[in-house]
C-alpha cells in the first residue's frame, strides 16, 4: 500500500469511531503504555492532539510518565512552515499557546530543547506498518526532525488500529518508530 491511500482510508476509519468507543480504546492504549519498560525520561517531546481528528489523547501517557519521572520536562513541536522544519519548545505551567496554520496549538515563548537532548518522542501518526514506519499527515516535519535526534531516543506512536502489512513508498528520510501501541497489542521494532 502507498501512504496516500493508507492516509485517506485510516483517517476515515478513525473519524468513524464513536466517542464512547474512543474513550475505551484510549484506556486500552494507556494500559499498554504502562507495560513498556522505559529508561528515565528527562525530556519528552509530546504534542497537542486534535480531538476534531479523533487523535489519541497523548496527555494520558504524559501523566503516566510524570508519575515515574517527577522532574521530566515536556515540550511540544513548533513548526516553521517556511523552512519545513520544527523545534521542541517547553510547555510552561502558565504558558501561552497559539494555533498554527494546521490548527495545532504551539507554545509561545518557552525554551527550546535541542533534538539531541530528547529522551522520548511521542510521534503523531495516521497508520503504521509492521516494520515501524508511519504514515503521518504528509508534510514530513517529523521525519526531518527525528533524523536530528540521538539514535537511542525512543520514538513511540499510538494507533487505534493494528499495523498495515507493508508501506511501499518508504524512502531514506523516513524514520521508524521503536514502539507503537494499539488497544490490542504493543508493537516493538
Amino acid at each position: 500500500m502507498i501512504k496516500r491511500t493508507v492516509r485517506k482510508e485510516y483517517l476515515k476509519l478513525r473519524m468513524d469511531i464513536p466517542e464512547d468507543e474512543l474513550q475505551q480504546l484510549t484506556a486500552s492504549i494507556a494500559s499498554g503504555f504502562r507495560k513498556i519498560k522505559l529508561p528515565p525520561v528527562n525530556n519528552l517531546l509530546s504534542y497537542n492532539p486534535l480531538a476534531s481528528r479523533h487523535e489519541f489523547d497523548v496527555s494520558v501517557c504524559e501523566d503516566i510518565l510524570k508519575e515515574q519521572n517527577m522532574m521530566m520536562r515536556v515540550a511540544w513541536p513548533k513548526i516553521h512552515v517556511d523552512l519545513l522544519d520544527m523545534e521542541a519548545v517547553l510547555v510552561e505551567k502558565d504558558g501561552l499557546f497559539i494555533k498554527n496554520k494546521f490548527n495545532i496549538l504551539e507554545p509561545i515563548g518557552g525554551a527550546t530543547v535541542p533534538p539531541q537532548k530528547l529522551d522520548l518522542i511521542f510521534v503523531p501518526l495516521v497508520a503504521f506498518d509492521k516494520r515501524g514506519y508511519r504514515v503521518g499527515y504528509g508534510k514530513g516535519y517529523y521525519d526531518r526532525y527525528l533524523s536530528q535526534c540521538r539514535p537511542e531516543s525512543i520514538k513511540v506512536g499510538f494507533s487505534f488500529f493494528d499495523a498495515v502489512d507493508y508501506l511501499e513508498d518508504i524512502d531514506e528520510f523516513d524514520v521508524p518508530l521503536n514502539f507503537c501501541i494499539t488497544p490490542h497489542r504493543i508493537y516493538e521494532f
